[in-house]
């Protein structure tokens, strides 16, 4: 898998792809960089976090610890 990859892939719900794209976050390698915290500050809540933190195991990858 490529890390430039679209986050379109890991096929979350059209809010949480709507907030990633409004925080210009759009391909798997900035998705990997974050942490949870990170997400807390662009204002995602704990399911949200928690959806995208499910997506990314499921293809292999996790976020930032």
């Amino acid at each position: 898998m490529n890390s430039l990859e679209k986050i379109d892939i890991l096929m979350l719900k059209t809010e949480i792809k709507q907030k990633l794209k409004k925080n210009k976050i759009t391909n798997l390698k900035q998705l990997t960089n974050l942490k949870r915290k990170d997400f807390s500050k662009l204002d995602f809540n704990q399911y949200e976090i928690e959806q995208i933190e499910i997506k990314l195991q499921l293809e292999g990858l996790d976020l930032k610890r």
